[in-house]
């Protein structure tokens, strides 16, 4: 087997695993590549002959998966996420057994699920429209708000930098949005607006009730306006109801969308996958890219299909 494992050394706490992972998963007979991306070597050139490849190993935080996977999209090649970040969100979604030796199974075994991406699309500060991948949750207002605060910290604090960064924004800014999706036009005021490809967010709690990695839609959700404390009612509802299908959200407004245009009256910033990005027009696009990565899937993914 001819594995690729694209690393990112500087991604967070758990970076030194993936020694153990590769100890696990070499046998007699493999070639094992491994790449440490950074300054030194950028993640276009580290993907540039991935297809030549049996498995692909990316390794890293959310913002480094979402960055090598959005080069890697319609590859053909099984693809495993190793949860080597900070908070490793769509490891999380996933669903694989973390630990190594059984991330290294699942990665010699290759059972693998079509998922989706997301696509956003922005105007950066020199008026050029910009796009990217995104994996999780892209949004502006309050998301990006604590993705830009707890950015200093991180890679030292792990998640306790986003709550710290939450709790230090008692009142969230208020803007109007305007969401076209599909067709339809949505005008409504939040603190928030945000685009999930995926669901679950830190302890397993969902944050889009309806939303799956493989239905080739994206999840849009506007939370009304209200301060830190006024957002307890929802905390209370997804700490009881995880899942979200019982007490669903309240003060969440949601719909369902292939793609969207959000614009958003006064600019919030924006923030994709944890990475804060320039934009003070206030406009976003976003779509979903169906089905274009074969993610590698264990026997405990709600992905798996055995």
């Amino acid at each position: 087997m001819r594995c690729l494992i694209i690393h990112n050394p500087a991604s967070g706490p758990h970076s030194d695993e993936i020694f153990t992972f590769i100890h696990a998963l070499s046998t007699a007979g493999d070639e094992i590549v491994l790449r440490f991306i950074g300054p030194e070597l950028e993640r276009e050139d580290a993907v540039a002959d991935a297809r030549s490849f049996d498995r692909i190993v990316v390794s890293g935080g959310d913002g480094t998966v979402a960055n090598v996977l959005d080069l890697l999209r319609d590859c053909g090649v099984p693809i495993l996420v190793f949860p080597s970040g900070t908070a490793n969100l769509y490891f999380q979604n996933i669903g694989n057994a973390p630990d190594a030796a059984a991330l290294a199974h699942a990665c010699r075994a290759g059972v693998t699920a079509k998922v989706d991406m997301g696509e956003l699309f922005w105007m950066d500060e020199t008026g050029e429209t910009r796009r990217h991948g995104f994996i999780n949750i892209a949004g502006s207002g309050f998301d990006a708000t604590i993705m830009q605060k707890a950015a200093p910290a991180k890679n030292d604090l792990g998640e306790i930098a986003y709550l710290l960064s939450a709790l230090s924004t008692p009142e969230p800014q208020v803007a109007h949005f305007t969401i076209e999706h599909d067709g339809r036009v949505d005008e409504i005021d939040g603190i928030s607006c945000m685009v999930g490809n995926t669901a679950c967010i830190q302890n397993e709690i969902n944050l889009f009730p309806d939303c799956r990695m493989d239905d080739g839609l994206l999840d849009i959700a506007v939370v009304k306006p209200t301060t830190l404390v006024g957002l307890l009612p929802t905390v209370a509802a997804a700490v009881l109801d995880p899942v979200g299908k019982g007490l669903g959200r309240p003060q969440f407004k949601t719909f369902q969308a292939k793609q969207a245009k959000i614009t958003c009256k006064p600019s919030l910033g924006m923030q994709f996958d944890g990475e804060v990005i320039p934009n003070n027009s206030g406009v976003f696009g976003a779509r979903v890219l169906p089905r274009c990565l074969d993610i590698i899937v264990d026997e405990f993914s709600n992905l798996h299909r055995g």
